[in-house]
């Protein structure tokens, strides 16, 4: 506000010497300083009005020089406008940085704390007794087929009390390893854990036993049955890693 009160007065003043100096010839003359003939009037007055022509460059040039300084207070006025803006554009860089760092380590709070159950579970006496139970059954020969023949035997009532023992045994533990990696596998897709997390509590010895040895045992019971947890658990390793880390003899 300052800065333009000043050039509103520099101009006024420039105005009015300027009206005041083109008009002095004729004040002059109107004065009777100067008395020629009528005829004569303009050849004498215009040699009294040429003596202001420097008058009228310096405001020229006045003119010129209040133009270029315009343009480069203007000039100035971008760049300090530029730098606020880079300011601007780092302090909200700075802050969506920082609030997505936050919102991370509240992720990992939330997944840690939705993870500890797994972790109790797979660690649990009844899951270690499920995981015994599949490998010694998935090292006998054709172990598919005989839990096909229980799976008929037990439709029919045909089981035997040894029979029904081991059928419902396999079952259950198939039905709680089945059962921790669906759990796992919906909290994946809803995006509540990560697979880094997930490999936390799922292994590739944990992956080979549900693909090697649950899911021969689900794929005879029906065959249209849902992957979704076999796909689950091929996704968190190569073939490769589940091959060789995952299978003990």
């Amino acid at each position: 506000m300052k800065y333009k009160a000043y050039w509103f007065l520099i101009f006024i003043s420039a105005l009015l010497l300027s009206l005041i100096l083109g008009l002095a010839p004729y004040i002059i003359y109107h004065l009777g300083l100067i008395t020629p003939t009528e005829q004569d009037v303009i050849k004498v007055v215009a040699p009294v009005g040429g003596m202001f022509g420097p008058a009228s460059a310096f405001f020229s040039g006045f003119a010129l020089i209040a133009v270029i300084i315009s343009i480069q207070q203007q000039r100035e006025a971008l760049r300090i406008q530029a730098e606020e803006l880079e300011l601007t554009r780092k302090e909200i860089s700075a802050s969506t940085a920082a609030q997505q760092e936050m919102a991370t380590h509240q992720k990992n709070a939330i997944s840690l704390e939705v993870i500890m159950p797994f972790m109790n579970e797979i660690s649990s006496s009844e899951m270690r007794n499920a995981i015994i139970t599949l490998s010694k059954f998935g090292r006998k020969e054709n172990f598919d087929k005989m839990y096909f023949d229980l799976v008929q035997k037990n439709k029919s009532d045909l089981l035997q009390n040894s029979e029904l023992e081991e059928f419902e045994l396999i079952d259950n533990s198939r039905r709680k390893f089945v059962g921790l990696f669906h759990k796992m596998q919906r909290l994946s897709a809803t995006g509540v854990v990560d697979n880094e997390i997930v490999r936390v509590v799922l292994g590739p010895d944990s992956c080979w036993i549900l693909l090697n040895i649950v899911e021969p045992l689900d794929a005879k019971i029906r065959p249209n049955y849902s992957t979704l947890s076999f796909d689950f658990a091929r996704s968190l390793y190569s073939p490769e890693i589940i091959e060789s880390e995952g299978k003990h003899d």
